[in-house]
């Protein structure tokens, strides 16, 4: 017996009948391209929208005023799915049950020309006829996500 017979016994067992092999490039179980990308709340597609993105595509998000993202604003076409797209949830809460229960309105919203939540701040102030409990939380607050204590009038 010579070093390589061995081997071939081995080889012929491992062929596989060509009906059996899987194509990667047209199987319809592995599907190389994506529908549109997702319509996310609050948020705008940062690109040309198509019909068809081919796997390896991206796409970024971008969320609107007093939104802030969770996670990365780029998405990626895998094998006909989309993955790792983010939310866009609201960071300024003024509920009106709550301003109502302290005696409070919104007096404004600041203006910016950025598009970082952050940036915007509220400032309320007391309904006529009320005035400032001296004990109250500041009725200047930054738009945060989460929630916050409101300022009391009495």
């Amino acid at each position: 017996m010579m070093a390589g017979d061995w081997l071939a016994p081995v080889y012929l067992q491992q062929q596989v009948v060509h009906e059996d092999l899987v194509n990667l490039l047209t199987d319809p179980e592995i599907p190389a391209k994506c529908g549109p990308p997702p319509a996310i709340d609050n948020a705008m597609l940062i690109a040309r929208r198509a019909q068809e993105y081919f796997s390896g595509a991206n796409v970024i998000y971008q969320c609107y005023r007093l939104y802030v993202m969770e996670g990365t604003p780029v998405a990626r076409c895998s094998n006909g799915h989309w993955r790792g797209v983010p939310r866009c949830v609201q960071t300024c809460r003024a509920d009106e049950s709550d301003m109502d229960d302290n005696n409070i309105q919104l007096k404004y919203i600041t203006k910016s020309t950025s598009m970082t939540a952050s940036d915007y701040w509220m400032e309320f102030e007391c309904k006529a006829g009320f005035h400032k409990d001296p004990s109250s939380s500041p009725f200047r607050k930054q738009c945060v996500k989460g929630p916050w204590v409101y300022p009391r009038c009495i």
